[in-house]
C-alpha cells in the first residue's frame, strides 16, 4: 500500500520535497534556455557538447571528494551551500549576459561553477532522504520526487520555450538564480539529529575516508555492475540528449516550443515511472530493471532515427522518461535500504563519478560525429550500442541479485 499519505504529514519530508521541486522548476528553465541560447548564437552542436561537458567534469574529477565531505558533515548544511553555491552562480551569469553579451568562455565557466556545487547537492540530497523518512517508505518518497519534480520540470520546460519567445532568454536564466535560494531556505529549515550518520570521524584523514567508500563499493560486486552498466547507458544516452536541440530544430524542423515540448514529455514519462516503483514493489527486480532497460534504450534511439517526425518522437520521449524514471528510482531506493548510511554519500558520489565519467566524452565525440556523420548515424550507432550492452548485461550474474523487498521484516 501506498505510504504517500503519511510522508505529506512528515514535515521534515515536505521541506525537502519543496526545496527540491522549486529547485527542479529553475532548472529544468534554465537547461533549455542555456542550450538554445547556446546553440542559437554559435548554430555549432560542438559549442553545446562543450555547454555539456563543463556541467559533468566536475562531477569525475570532484567525485570521490565531495562524498567524502557529505558523510564528513551535516548534510543538511552542505546541501545548503551547494544550492546557494548554484543560485549565486547562475546570478553571475545572468548579470554577465546582460553587461557583455553571450561569451561562450564565461557560458563555460558558470556551468563549472554550477556543476562543481551540484556534485555536493546530489550525494547530500539522496543521502539525507534516509534519515527522514522510514526505510520501508523509500520507494514511495523517491517515486513522489520523481513524479512531482517532473511535474514541475514539464512546468520549467515549457516556461522555457515561452519565456524565449517572450522576454528572451536571460531574463529567463534569472528566474532560476531565484529558485535557488528559495530551495537553500527551505533546506535549512530541515531539523537533523545531532548524531546524524552524516558526521564521520573528522579526525580521520580525508583520504582514508574516501579509501574506504571505494572499498565498499569494490567489494558489492552486484552494485558495482550497476554502476559499471549506468556507465556505459549513459555514455549511449548522452548522445541523444546533449543533442536533443539539434535533433528537434535539423530533423523535426521546429523550434523552441518543440525541443521544450521533448523535454517536458520526457520529463512527464519519468515521473509516471518513478512513481510504479512503489506501487508495484519493483526493487524486488533492480538488477534485472537495469538489464531489460538496455533493451529498451537502444529500441527508444532507434525509433528516433527510423521516424523522424514530431508525432513519432513525442510519444517516444514519454516511453523514454517511464522507462528512466523505473530505472532511477527502483536504483535510488534499493541502495538507500542496503547501503550503511554513514557510507551514502560517498556511494552516491563514487556512483556519480563513475557513472557519469563517460559522458563529457560522449558529448564531444558526439558532437564530431554529428558534423562528420550527420545525426542519424550518430543516433543509430547509439541505439545498436544500447542494445549490445544488454546482451552484454545479461551476463552479469551479481547484477541480477541487486533487488531490496521492503515488505520482508528487517
Amino acid at each position: 500500500m501506498s505510504d504517500v499519505a503519511s510522508l505529506a504529514r512528515n514535515p521534515r519530508f515536505v521541506r525537502l520535497w519543496t526545496a527540491r521541486v522549486v529547485s527542479r522548476f529553475g532548472s529544468a528553465l534554465s537547461y533549455v534556455v542555456l542550450l538554445w541560447l547556446t546553440f542559437a548564437e554559435t548554430h555549432s552542436a560542438l559549442a553545446v557538447a562543450y555547454v555539456g561537458v563543463a556541467g559533468f567534469v566536475p562531477t569525475v574529477a570532484l567525485g570521490l571528494f565531495s562524498g567524502a565531505l557529505v558523510d564528513r558533515f551535516d548534510r543538511r548544511r552542505v546541501i545548503v551551500l551547494s544550492t546557494l553555491g548554484r543560485g549565486v552562480a547562475m546570478g553571475a551569469l545572468v548579470l554577465s549576459l546582460e553587461w557583455l553579451g553571450f561569451r561562450l568562455p564565461v557560458v563555460l565557466l558558470a556551468s563549472v561553477v554550477f556543476s562543481v556545487c551540484a556534485t555536493f547537492f546530489g550525494p547530500g540530497s539522496q543521502a539525507l532522504l534516509p534519515e527522514l523518512v522510514p526505510r520501508a517508505s523509500l520507494a514511495d518518497a523517491n517515486g513522489l520526487f520523481e513524479s512531482t519534480e517532473s511535474m514541475f520540470g514539464i512546468a520549467g520546460n515549457a516556461a522555457a520555450g515561452v519565456l524565449i519567445v517572450a522576454v528572451g532568454a536571460t531574463p529567463s536564466l534569472g528566474i532560476d538564480a531565484v529558485a535557488y535560494f528559495v530551495a537553500a531556505l527551505f533546506i535549512g529549515l530541515i531539523a537533523v539529529s545531532a548524531t546524524s550518520p552524516g558526521r564521520t570521524d573528522r579526525s580521520e584523514p580525508l583520504v582514508r575516508q574516501v579509501r574506504e567508500g571505494l572499498s565498499y563499493l569494490r567489494h558489492a560486486v552486484g552494485l558495482l555492475e550497476l554502476t559499471v552498466a549506468a556507465l556505459v547507458l549513459n555514455f549511449l544516452f548522452a548522445f541523444v540528449l546533449t543533442f536533443l536541440v539539434v535533433y528537434s530544430t535539423q530533423l523535426l524542423h521546429g523550434g523552441a516550443l518543440v525541443y521544450a515540448a521533448l523535454e517536458a514529455l520526457l520529463a512527464a514519462g519519468w515521473g509516471a515511472g518513478g512513481l510504479l516503483v512503489g506501487r508495484f514493489g519493483l526493487t524486488r527486480y533492480t538488477g534485472r530493471i537495469q538489464t531489460y532497460s538496455a533493451f529498451a534504450q537502444g529500441g527508444v534511439i532507434l525509433a528516433l532515427v527510423a521516424g523522424p517526425t514530431v508525432l513519432v518522437a513525442l510519444p517516444v520521449f514519454f516511453v523514454a522518461g517511464i522507462m528512466q524514471g523505473i530505472v532511477n528510482v527502483s536504483w535510488l531506493s534499493t541502495v538507500q535500504a542496503i547501503v550503511p548510511e554513514r557510507l551514502q554519500g560517498r556511494y552516491f558520489a563514487t556512483d556519480n563519478m563513475v557513472s557519469f565519467a563517460a559522458i563529457p566524452a560522449a558529448q564531444i565525440l558526439g558532437g564530431v560525429l554529428i558534423v562528420v556523420s550527420g545525426l542519424p548515424d550518430t543516433f543509430l550507432a547509439a541505439g545498436i550500442g544500447s542494445i549490445a550492452t544488454g546482451a552484454v548485461l545479461l551476463r552479469f550474474r551479481e547484477l541480477q541479485r541487486v533487488r531490496y523487498d521492503a515488505r520482508a521484516p528487517d
